[in-house]
């Protein structure tokens, strides 16, 4: 199950990646040289993420207990695993940094030439709704961000329950 859960979530984040690289390449009005760039660095990102989350998932361990009649399952990390689980999450955050300044980039340029010209068309109304999903998008991106950085807080992990409390209750 834990395994199935890795591997949904990296095709999830596939997905979302071919769909901001294509709405960038739209915003970008179709720019070649943009989307040459969008597509290497989202290859090159991905395929180090894939990496690193082979390699995190290789040495885990896992022990299962019965809870009042339910199944709990533990996993043991070993290694380096949680400074290659940060790694993945900066190479992300790089990513969507990059994408988020692409965005940020185009829509200034757009607006300002809205301003210089006061008739507005179909392709503007269009624009504005790429943009305000995209800050939906981002805005996602950054709640989840701060949930994923919890999740590497000592204080967390200290206060969350341990193997021995399971063992202690069983």
């Amino acid at each position: 199950m834990f395994l199935a859960q890795q591997c949904v979530e990296e095709v999830v984040d596939v997905i979302l990646g071919v769909i901001l690289i294509a709405r960038l390449h739209a915003m970008y009005q179709r720019s070649r040289k943009v989307l040459i760039i969008l597509v290497v660095t989202f290859l090159a990102v991905r395929i180090a993420n894939a990496v690193m989350v082979i390699l995190i998932m290789i040495p885990i361990s896992s022990e299962e207990f019965i809870l009042s009649g339910t199944y709990q399952c533990t996993f043991d990390y070993e290694g380096d695993t949680m400074l290659l689980g940060i790694m993945t999450w900066i190479l992300a955050l790089a990513w969507e940094v990059l994408a988020l300044c692409l965005a940020v980039w185009i829509a200034v340029k757009h607006f300002r030439g809205l301003r210089q010209h006061s008739t507005r068309d179909t392709t503007g109304d269009c624009f504005t709704m790429l943009m305000k999903t995209h800050v939906s998008y981002f805005a996602s991106f950054v709640c989840i961000s701060c949930f994923k950085i919890s999740l590497f807080s000592p204080t967390l992990l200290a206060v969350g329950p341990s193997v021995a409390d399971f063992r202690m209750h069983s």
